[in-house]
C-alpha cells in the first residue's frame, strides 16, 4: 500500500510562529530552530489541547527537548503537516521504510550526502538484534544503526499515532531534527549533516570577503583623482614562442600566490652531511647542487658555456624557459629576447660560486673571539672570499660517484679525533648570519639584486629567515616587500631606463622577480644551511632554531651513539634486513635531541613508510602512527573502562585539581584543621628505555582480555563559535572510539550521551561509518611494534632490544599502564586515608600527613624496582622536608617570601600548607618568553591577533586556578594577573618588525579588552560546568567563582600594562588606553583593594626576559 506525498505549495497562509530559540552551535547554521511541541502546534492547531493517555513525564520531556530547525524561511515555510492522522502501516520501522523513501526520491542523487538518513551502516549484524519488517521480513534491515533507528524509540512511536504517517514522513523529509544528550549537546537526526554545512557557511564567508575586497578596490578606483586614462591591456602574459589558454594561466596563477607559497624551511631541519671518496666532509653547497654540477670537471679561472648559463637560467626561471626541449641545442642566437638578459647574470652568479672557498670563508666566521669584549666579528670582505686557489675548493669539485653519496653518522665517527671534553656548543645565530650574509654578498652582487637597496632588502630576510623560530612560516610576499622591481636592470630588455611599461609587462617582471627570490631561499639557502649545520631543536630551548656545525654535532654525537648500541639496540643482520623493512611497521628514523645532560633519542614513526620494490600505485602508504591508530582508540577505550586499575594516573595536566580538591575536603584534613602535608616527587630514569617488553606484553594482555573484539565508530563534533572573540568562526571535528562489542548499542544516541560529558554547547553527528578489529589484531600489531621496533641510522639497520620507541602514538599510554602496574604491586599502602599518589607517565607525586609514610616512600622509591627495571632520577627527585636518605641528601623545595613553599608539579605550584594551587611562572623565568611560542603563519598578523591573545590566554585558564573554594580568592586574583602579565609578554614579539600608529594602538587595544572579556566568561563557564557535573558533595552549594567581572577586567589591564610599559618605544599609546580605561568609573575604588595582589604578582614575575 503506498503513501502519497504531497509537497507542499509555494505559497502558504502565514503562520503565527514562536519565537525562535538561540544554540551556540546550532544558531550559527539554523537560524529558526523550535522545540518539536511548539514547531507541531503551529501545524496543527488542536495538538497541545488533545489531552491522551500516552502523554507521560518522557514524552512530554521528549516534545520539549527534542529541536526542529530551518536554514531559511522558504524551508520553514514548505513543511505543512496532514491533518489526516491516520496510522497506515502496523510497524515503526515500516513507517521508517517509507519515509526513507521518499527523502530518497527527494535527493538530487550522486554527490555529497544530502539527508543524514540516507546514511546506513554495513556491518553484517546477527539477525535477532534486526525489527523485522512485515513487508518484507526476508530482507534484512540495514538501516538501524544509522541515524533512522533513532526513530524507533516508544516516543516516536507516540508522536507517530498523535499525528499520523504522512505527517511523520513529511517531518522526517523537510526539518533538521536534533535530539538532546547532555551538557547542552545535541545529536544530529535528520537534514543535511552539519558537517557539510560548515564546508558551506565557510565557503559562503570567504567568497563574501572577496566580494567585498574587490567592491573596495572598484571604490578606490573611482575616487581616485587625476586618474590617467590608459589602454586596456590583458593582465595574463602569453608565452612569448605561442598562446596559452587562458584558464590554465588562471588556475597556475591561483597556486602562485605570494602571500600563500611558504618557504620549506622545515627541510633544512636534522640534515646530514656530505662526503666524498677519501670521507672528506663536503662544505658549503652539496655536490648534488646545480653551482657544483655545472663546475664540475672545470677549472675554476675557465668560464662557463652559454648551455651552462642556460641550465641555470631554467633552473631559477622555470617558466620562462618550459618551451625549450633540448637546452643543449640552443645558442644565444635563437634564444627569446627575455632571456638574452639572464645569461649575463647566470654566467656571473657561476663564475662567483667557482671562486668562493666556502670552507675557508666558514672557518672565518666561526672562530672563536679571542676578545670577550669584541662585539662585533672582524671585517671580512668580499675580495678576501675570492682569493681561493683551485686546490683550496677541490671540496666543492667531487667525481661523479660521490655526488649522491650520504655516509652514516655512525659510519664516519671515525673521521674525527677524539676530544670529548669539550662541550657541544651551538653557534649563534650572529656567527650563522655571519657565514650566510657573507656567502650572499659574495654571490649575488648589485648588478644581480639590482641596487644597493634590494641588496640590503635581501640580507635583512636572510637574517630573519635565520632567526626564525622552528614552526614560523616564511612566505614569498614577506621576502619580497620593499623590493624595486624597476631596479633590476636586466629585466629591461629593449626597453630603455625610464620609458613607461605596461601593466602586463610589470606583472611578468614582478613574476620572475619573485622566481628570483624563491629559488635564493628555497634552492640556494636551504641546501646550503643543511649542508653546513645540523640544525635542531633542544630539550630546553623549545621552538628556538639552534644550529651546530656539521663537525662538532657528528663528533658529539657518537659516544652516545655508541652507548646506544650497547645498552638499548642491536645490530640487524644484513641478511635480516630486507624482512625488517618489509614488516608491517617498516623501518623508523632516528634522531637525537640535545638535553642539558645529553641526548633524548626520538624515533620519528610520523613518516610514511617506504616499502621496496613498490608497485606504481596511487595509494599512499601509511606512516607507522597511523597504522597504530585503532590500537590507540582500543587502547584509550580500555583506559575508560578500567580506570581504577590504574592507581593515581593522570592522562592530562588538567587531572590534577580533582584529586587534589578530594584530599584537601577530605574528612582527615577538615576535622585536623590543616595538618602538615610532606611533598615528595620523584622521576623514573629513562623511563621509556628501561621497560622491559616481555613484561608490558604481559600487562596488554592482561588490560585487553575482557573483550574480543571492538567496533570502531566514526563521528563528527561541531564546537560552538564562542565569544566575538574568535570572529564568529566555529571549529568542526572528525573522532572516532573504540566500543567493546558486548557493548555496542544498536543506535548511536547511547554513545552520543558518552560523548558530549565532556563537552558543553556541541553538536555530535553520527557519520555511519563502522569497522572491526580484534583483540588478538591489536596484540599483534603491538607485539611487532614493541619486539621489533627497527631503527635506521645512516645506512645501518639496529633493533631496539629493551624499552618502548618514544615517538609512537602509544608510547605514553604503554608507559601509563606499564607504571601503574608497578604502582598496583609496590605501592598500594600509599592508598589511605590522608595520602594522595599522583603520577604523570613516570613522575610521581606523593602527598601525606604522615611522616613516616613520607620517610618510607622514600625509601621504596630510592631502592628501585628491578623486576620493573626502574630506578629513580636523582635529580629530580624533591622533598618538601629535609630527610636523609643515608647515601645522600635529598634536595629540598625552597621556602618564597613569604614564608609558603610552593611545590612543583607538572606546570602548576601546590601550596603545601593549604593545597591551593599556581601556575608554574618560575620555569618561565629561566629562558627568553619568545621561545615559548611560535607563530605557524605571517598571513593577516593584525587581524588574527584577537584570535591568537584569546587562545593564549585560555592555556592558563584552567579550573584549578579558578576555583575560589579550592583556592583563596587573593589566589585566584594573583593567577588572573601572573596569565595576562605571561601571555602580554609574548606581544612584541608577535608584532616585531610592525610599524606602530595610532590605529594600531587602537586596535591592539581593543583587541586586547575583548580578548579580557572572553577569558572570564569562558573561565566561568568552565569552572560552572564543572562543578555541575561533578557533583562533589558539599561544594555544589558554594560560590566557586566569586571574582566579579570589574575586578578581573581590572586585574588583566594592571597586569598588560606593567608589561606593555617596559616597551614604551613601541606600545607607549596602547598602554596611554590601558591606564585610561582603568581610570573609568566602573573600576572606582577597585584600584586600591587590588593594589597588594598587583604589586605580589608583578614581583613574581618581573624578572622574565622578554
Amino acid at each position: 500500500m503506498t503513501v502519497p506525498f504531497d509537497r507542499a505549495p509555494a505559497k502558504t497562509q502565514q503562520r503565527t510562529l514562536p519565537p525562535t530559540l538561540h544554540h551556540k552551535t546550532l544558531s550559527a547554521y539554523y537560524p529558526y530552530i523550535y522545540t518539536l511541541s511548539k514547531f507541531i502546534s503551529s501545524r496543527l492547531e488542536d495538538f497541545e489541547s488533545q489531552q491522551h493517555i500516552s502523554n507521560t513525564t518522557a514524552f512530554s520531556t521528549f516534545l520539549t527537548s527534542t529541536l526542529c530547525a530551518f536554514r531559511n524561511e522558504d524551508e520553514l515555510n514548505r513543511v505543512e503537516l496532514d491533518k489526516d492522522r491516520r496510522v497506515i502501516f502496523p510497524t515503526q520501522q515500516e513507517a521508517i521504510d517509507k519515509a526513507l523513501s521518499h527523502v530518497a526520491k527527494a535527493s538530487p542523487g550522486l554527490g555529497k550526502v544530502q539527508n543524514l538518513l540516507l546514511l546506513r551502516t554495513s556491518l553484517n549484524l546477527h539477525i535477532q538484534d534486526l525489527p523485522i519488517n512485515m513487508s518484507r521480513p526476508s530482507v534484512p534491515n540495514q538501516t538501524i544503526q544509522g541515524p533512522a533507528g533513532s526513530f524507533r524509540s516508544s516516543e516516536w512511536q507516540i508522536l507517530r499515532s498523535r499525528i499520523g504517517d504522512k505527517s511523520f514522513s513529511k517531518l522526517l523529509l523537510g526539518t533538521s531534527l536534533f535530539s538532546p544528550v547532555g551538557n547542552n549537546c545535541y545529536l544530529q537526526l535528520s537534514g543535511i549533516p552539519l558537517y557539510e554545512l560548515y564546508e558551506e557557511d565557510h565557503r559562503r564567508v570567504s567568497e563574501s570577503k572577496r566580494e567585498l575586497s574587490r567592491k573596495r578596490k572598484r571604490g578606490a578606483e573611482k575616487n581616485r583623482k587625476y586618474k590617467r586614462k590608459r589602454s586596456k591591456s590583458t593582465t595574463i602574459i602569453q608565452a612569448e614562442d605561442g598562446s596559452e589558454d587562458r584558464a590554465n594561466v588562471k588556475e597556475k596563477e591561483d597556486d602562485r600566490i605570494p602571500s600563500k607559497t611558504n618557504i620549506l624551511r622545515q627541510r633544512m631541519f636534522y640534515g646530514r652531511p656530505y662526503w666524498n671518496k677519501q670521507g672528506v666532509l663536503s662544505h658549503g653547497l652539496p655536490p648534488s647542487h646545480i653551482l657544483n654540477a655545472l663546475k664540475r670537471g672545470k677549472k675554476s679561472h675557465e668560464a662557463p658555456s652559454d648551455v651552462d648559463c642556460l641550465s641555470l637560467v631554467d633552473d631559477i626561471f622555470p617558466q620562462l624557459v618550459d618551451s625549450i626541449k633540448d637546452i643543449s641545442a640552443f645558442t644565444t642566437e635563437n634564444l627569446p629576447k627575455r632571456l638574452e638578459g639572464m645569461i649575463g647574470i647566470a654566467r656571473e652568479i657561476i663564475v662567483r660560486h667557482n671562486r668562493l672557498d666556502y670552507e675557508e670563508i666558514m672557518k672565518h666566521c666561526l672562530e672563536r673571539m679571542n676578545r670577550a669584549s669584541s662585539k662585533t666579528p672582524p671585517p671580512y670582505t668580499e675580495e678576501s672570499a675570492w682569493t681561493a686557489t683551485p686546490t683550496q675548493s677541490n671540496n666543492q669539485a667531487l667525481p661523479s660517484s660521490a655526488i649522491r653519496r650520504e655516509r652514516s653518522t655512525v659510519a664516519n665517527f671515525a673521521m674525527y679525533e677524539e676530544n670529548s671534553h669539550n662541550p657541544l656548543i651551538p653557534k649563534t645565530h650572529r656567527q650563522v648570519c655571519w657565514f650566510v650574509t657573507t656567502i650572499v654578498r659574495s654571490l649575488f652582487s648589485t648588478q644581480i639584486m639590482g641596487s644597493q637597496h634590494n641588496l640590503d632588502m635581501l640580507l635583512a630576510n636572510v637574517r630573519r629567515f635565520i632567526t626564525a623560530k622552528q614552526f614560523e612560516t616564511t612566505s614569498l610576499h614577506s621576502l619580497s616587500q620593499n623590493l624595486r622591481v624597476n631596479d633590476f636592470r636586466w629585466l629591461h630588455g629593449n626597453n630603455r631606463s625610464g620609458q613607461r611599461v605596461a601593466p602586463g609587462e610589470m606583472k611578468k617582471r614582478k613574476e620572475l622577480v619573485l622566481d628570483l627570490i624563491h629559488w635564493i631561499f628555497e634552492c640556494f639557502l636551504i641546501p646550503l644551511i643543511k649542508n653546513s649545520f645540523y640544525v635542531t631543536e633542544t630539550a630546553t630551548t623549545k621552538y628556538e632554531t639552534v644550529y651546530y656545525s656539521q663537525k662538532d654535532w657528528n663528533k658529539a654525537v657518537r659516544p652516545h651513539y655508541r652507548s646506544l648500541q650497547d645498552n638499548l639496540l642491536e645490530e640487524i643482520d644484513k641478511n635480516k634486513v630486507e624482512a625488517a623493512r618489509r614488516a608491517v611497521l617498516g623501518v623508523s628514523t632516528a634522531r637525537l635531541i640535545p638535553k642539558p645532560t645529553g641526548f633524548r633519542p626520538i624515533v620519528n614513526l610520523g613518516r610514511k613508510i617506504e616499502m621496496p620494490d613498490m608497485t606504481n600505485s596511487k595509494r599512499k602508504s601509511w606512516s607507522a602512527n597511523q597504522i597504530l591508530g585503532n590500537v590507540h582508540k582500543v587502547l584509550t577505550s580500555e583506559k575508560d573502562r578500567q580506570k581504577h586499575r590504574l592507581g593515581g594516573a593522570l592522562f592530562g595536566t588538567n587531572e590534577i585539581f580533582s584529586p587534589l580538591q578530594k584530599l584537601k575536603y577530605a574528612d582527615s584534613f577538615v576535622r585536623h584543621r590543616r595538618p602538615q602535608l610532606y611533598f615528595i616527587k620523584t622521576d623514573i630514569k629513562a623511563a621509556f628505555d628501561s621497560i622491559k617488553q616481555d613484561k608490558m606484553l604481559e600487562i596488554l594482555e592482561d588490560m585487553l582480555r575482557q573483550s574480543s573484539e571492538y567496533r570502531i565508530i566514526l563521528y563528527s563534533v561541531l564546537l560552538p563559535p564562542g565569544h566575538r572573540a574568535y570572529q564568529g568562526t566555529s571549529k568542526r571535528l572528525f573522532k572516532s572510539k573504540a566500543i567493546p562489542t558486548e557493548d555496542v548499542s544498536l543506535t548511536f544516541a547511547d554513545h552520543a550521551k558518552d560523548i558530549a560529558d565532556s563537552m558543553r554547547n556541541a553538536a555530535i553527528v553520527d557519520m555511519v561509518r563502522r569497522h572491526s578489529v580484534t583483540t588478538q589484531e591489536c596484540l599483534n600489531l603491538l607485539r611487532s611494534h614493541i619486539k621489533d621496533n627497527t631503527w635506521k641510522v645512516g645506512k645501518q639497520y639496529f633493533r631496539q632490544k629493551t624499552g618502548i620507541p618514544q615517538g609512537s602514538k602509544v608510547s605514553t599510554l604503554l608507559c601509563t599502564m606499564f607504571y601503574s602496574y608497578l604502582e598496583n604491586e609496590h605501592l598500594s599502602w600509599t592508598r589511605r586515608e590522608g595520602s594522595l599518589l599522583l603520577r604523570y607517565i613516570d613522575d610521581f607525586l606523593f602527598i601525606t600527613d604522615n611522616y613516616n609514610l613520607a620517610r618510607r616512600f622514600v625509601d621504596v622509591m630510592s631502592r628501585g624496582f628491578p623486576e620493573y627495571g626502574a630506578r629513580i632520577s636523582v635529580d629530580k627527585t624533591l622533598l618538601s622536608f629535609e630527610y636523609d636518605t643515608g647515601k645522600q641528601l635529598a634536595p629540598v623545595c625552597s621556602v618564597n617570601d613569604q614564608g609558603d613553599v610552593d611545590f612543583p608539579y607538572c606546570g602548576f605550584l601546590i601550596r603545601t600548607g593549604t593545597l591551593d594551587i599556581m601556575p608554574d611562572f618560575t620555569r618561565l623565568l629561566n629562558y627568553s618568553i619568545k621561545q615559548s611560542f611560535a607563530r605557524r603563519s605571517t598571513r593577516k598578523q593584525g587581524s588574527s591577533f584577537l584570535t591568537w591573545y584569546s587562545r593564549q590566554l585560555e592555556n592558563r585558564n584552567h579550573v584549578a586556578l579558578l576555583d575560589t573554594v579550592h583556592n583563596g580568592l587573593g589566589t585566584v586574583m594573583m593567577n588572573v594577573f601572573i596569565n595576562f602579565a605571561m601571555t602580554t609578554m609574548k606581544v612584541p614579539h608577535y608584532f616585531k618588525g610592525m610599524d606602530s600608529s595610532v590605529n594600531f594602538d587602537r586596535l591592539v587595544f581593543a583587541s586586547m579588552l575583548c580578548s579580557t572579556e572572553y577569558t572570564f566568561h569562558a573561565g566561568r563557564a568552565r569552572v560552572l560546568h564543572y562543578v555541575r557535573t561533578r557533583n562533589t558533595k558539599n561544594l555544589a552549594k558554594k560560590e566557586h567563582f566569586s571574582l566579579k567581572k570589574e575586578e578581573f577586567v581590572l586585574l588583566a589591564i594592571t597586569a598588560m600594562s606593567h608589561v606593555l610599559r617596559r616597551k614604551a618605544s613601541r606600545f607607549k599609546g596602547v598602554v596611554d588606553l590601558l591606564e585610561a580605561e582603568a581610570k573609568k568609573r566602573v573600576y572606582r575604588g577597585l584600584a586600591e583593594k587590588l593594589a597588594v595582589v598587583c604589586d605580589k604578582g608583578w614581583d613574581a614575575v618581573k624578572d622574565a626576559r622578554y
